[in-house]
């Protein structure tokens, strides 16, 4: 009768059979990766079993390096398990429209986007299959989920910032009306709470020029900026783009958003007024090298 111990063992031989078939080199549509999960670098290698026997002597492989002179070719999975739990690695086979990604423990993920970018493989038809060989789990996702940024929320209008964006230069007689979906943490006289007026975001538009798409390196237009609640008594400062491409958003949080306004909205479309706890607080009455 078979033990737990014994199925687990063998249920891990057969899925690593699976994923790497011994006789499989690297060709143009069937390709390796090691990826080093604290510095993102990654190379790509013939195959991993081999490689790595004749490697071990390399400081990648040095807390492997025992473990490794132990085994051969033919302890392939075992290999595999010890080189992604001990040197930090998480191993990436790509084939066609599928990639594999063996690693150890969530902690050990590699953040994959920087490789899924440079690959061209953060698209919905690329089937991702990432295997925690700590846990012996697998959950399959789509090339996408490896995008930069947050995707669009189905009711933004992304088509009227775009025509708002095109006619930045124009006056319209809607200018002072409140842009959806915008919530800054600052006041602006005759708006309600929180809405950015399309005026302050055409000045910030003009004066600041588009963005850069992390993911497919086009234009991104300002969307939002302000600073929102962290916590029970910080805040935090942020501007945020969106992509018309990706249909991405992607917010910067390490700006100082009382200079930036300062810096990239023109005076008579700044806020009137901060909001603290929902009470709206006159910026007149802060420093006045703040916002001038």
């Amino acid at each position: 009768m078979t033990n737990r111990r014994e199925f687990l063992q063998t249920s891990a031989a057969i899925a690593g059979s699976v994923l790497l078939p011994k006789a499989v080199f690297a060709t143009p549509n069937h390709r390796f990766h090691f990826i080093h999960v604290d510095s993102c670098k990654h190379w790509l290698i013939a195959e991993p079993v081999q490689w790595s026997l004749e490697h071990a002597h390399e400081p990648i492989f040095a807390r492997a390096a025992e473990g490794l002179s132990k085994l051969t070719t033919s302890d392939g999975d075992r290999i595999i398990r010890l080189f992604v739990r001990r040197c930090s690695l998480n191993l990436l086979e790509v084939q066609g429209n599928k990639v594999h990604v063996q690693f150890w423990g969530q902690q050990g993920l590699a953040d994959l986007k920087p490789f899924f970018k440079t690959h061209g493989l953060a698209r919905p038809e690329i089937e991702v299959v990432l295997r925690d060989r700590k846990k012996e789990t697998v959950s399959t996702l789509t090339g996408d989920s490896f995008l930069y940024g947050v995707l669009l929320a189905s009711d933004f209008d992304l088509k009227l910032f775009q025509s708002k964006w095109e006619r930045r230069f124009v006056n319209e007689s809607d200018d002072w009306q409140a842009a959806p979906g915008t919530s800054s943490g600052f006041a602006w006289t005759g708006l309600p709470d929180g809405f950015i007026p399309w005026m302050a975001l055409k000045s910030a538009w003009r004066r600041s020029g588009p963005g850069v798409c992390q993911n497919c390196d086009g234009e991104t237009i300002l969307t939002n900026f302000g600073l929102r609640q962290v916590g029970q008594f910080n805040r935090l400062g942020f501007v945020e783009h969106v992509c018309g491409e990706c249909h991405r958003s992607f917010r910067d949080e390490t700006v100082d958003v009382k200079a930036w306004i300062a810096a990239n909205l023109d005076e008579g479309v700044r806020p009137s007024h901060e909001l603290i706890w929902g009470k709206p607080l006159k910026l007149d009455a802060m420093a006045k090298d703040t916002i001038p």
